[in-house]
């Protein structure tokens, strides 16, 4: 017979349990409109090393010793760890950071991070994964020790060679730091890639639901040519509004001492994976975007431009070079086209509310952003469909308008030119 004092704890612990969310179960290994492209589960006791290399970057460091991963593979789980002893990876480059970390692929000068450091030695090259676009899939937990230090998962673009590769892009799908244990935190960087995001862009809010420290989750990226789109749970969680273009390989790993903070003194740091899939969509993805291109005005010879930063399409004589003058052509599913701009990869839109062109993020279901281009002659008119007017520079005063401009008007017609 269950005393009061007990009765008590009883259900206090009931009450604990039904308010903890349990693990989000692994999603299917089929997923409607893709197909299955790379799988890992994680069975068996071993890494499989046709697929994953057990180290971190091992030709940036004299001591490639101290840069492999400490990990188990059991019961269908990797777990990788940092224990007390673990060594600092790069003592030279990388001050006290321990990292314990696979990769799918590796080559000299591979992700050159600091711009000093030499490449140490030559290390063979592996790659046992390398893609372009796709929707990736995780189910992991997450370290529950608190103190600096992050898990991470993410991307690292293949392209360049010698010391160009410091031209790679870089998707950090999960950078999620110990001292933030329920914020999903992730971050993308250009790193000089022409046609990738020119500064840090970075989102770290707390998780819709559950606790990822002691629940399993699923954490999805779709990486499409224009779009990099995240899911929590199978429901979209962020969205950044640019792409790589190039392949990129995986790193999977766990860090202290970077710029996620000092460790604390708990120890061993761990956490785990259950699976990792990437999927293609079905019919294959459309062509890169188009080459970035200027946009002049037939009446004033100008130039479209966003250089000053306020919200409004200007026009000008802006240098050929100038990101803030070029723009991409993207075209949507039903056929409409947006221009974006290459230095701040913002769309240029109009509204009912007035008679400016703005530029700003927006999705592509957004009609403001849709326009279609009529051919007048040897130019083009830029109509919006969710206005029915066109983009003009009638008025002259460097800022661009939108309205019922005549066909015949030099105002509202265009040419597209290359840039450099």
């Amino acid at each position: 017979m269950l005393t009061v004092a007990t009765a008590a704890l009883v259900a206090l612990a009931l009450s604990a349990t039904s308010a903890r969310a349990a693990d989000f179960p692994a999603n299917p290994t089929t997923k409607s409109g893709y197909t299955l492209d790379f799988q890992e589960e994680f069975s068996g006791s071993t890494l499989d090393t046709s697929k994953w290399l057990p180290s971190y970057l091992p030709h940036w460091t004299s001591t490639p010793e101290n840069a492999k991963a400490r990990y188990t593979v059991a019961d269908g789980v990797l777990t990788e760890r940092l224990d007390k002893d673990t060594p600092a990876w790069n003592a030279q480059y990388d001050g006290t950071v321990k990292i314990s970390s696979i990769q799918s692929y590796e080559k000299d000068w591979w992700h050159r991070f600091n711009s000093s450091m030499p490449n140490d030695h030559h290390e063979p090259d592996f790659n046992g994964y390398s893609t372009k676009y796709g929707y990736f899939e995780t189910r992991a937990k997450l370290s529950d020790v608190g103190g600096g230090g992050h898990q991470a998962l993410w991307l690292v673009g293949t392209n360049g060679t010698g010391t160009d590769a410091a031209n790679q892009s870089e998707i950090d799908f999960i950078e999620t730091f110990f001292s933030k244990p329920d914020t999903w935190r992730i971050a993308a960087y250009g790193w000089g890639d022409p046609d990738f995001l020119s500064s840090w862009t970075l989102d770290e809010d707390t998780v819709p639901s559950g606790t990822p420290t002691s629940e399993y989750h699923v954490y999805g990226m779709d990486w499409t040519p224009t779009q990099l789109n995240f899911y929590y749970d199978n429901e979209l969680y962020k969205t950044i509004n640019d792409a790589p273009n190039t392949a990129m390989g995986l790193i999977l790993g766990i860090y202290t001492d970077a710029g996620s903070g000092t460790h604390n003194d708990t120890w061993p740091k761990s956490w785990n994976v259950d699976y990792l899939r990437v999927f293609k969509k079905d019919g294959g993805y459309p062509a890169d975007p188009s080459p970035f291109q200027r946009i002049k005005n037939h009446q004033s010879g100008k130039y479209l431009h966003i250089e000053n930063k306020t919200g409004n399409v200007q026009y000008g004589d802006t240098g050929a070079g100038w990101w803030s003058g070029q723009w991409s052509r993207e075209t949507t599913s039903d056929g409409y086209t947006r221009y974006r701009n290459r230095w701040t990869r913002e769309f240029m839109y109009a509204t009912s509310a007035d008679g400016t062109v703005h530029y700003g993020d927006r999705n592509e279901s957004d009609t403001g952003s849709q326009w279609t281009e009529e051919t007048v002659g040897s130019y083009k008119r830029l109509k919006n469909r969710s206005t029915s007017t066109y983009a003009h520079t009638e008025n002259g005063t460097g800022t661009l308008l939108h309205g019922a401009a005549p066909s015949t008007w030099w105002s509202s017609q265009w040419t597209f030119e290359p840039a450099p």
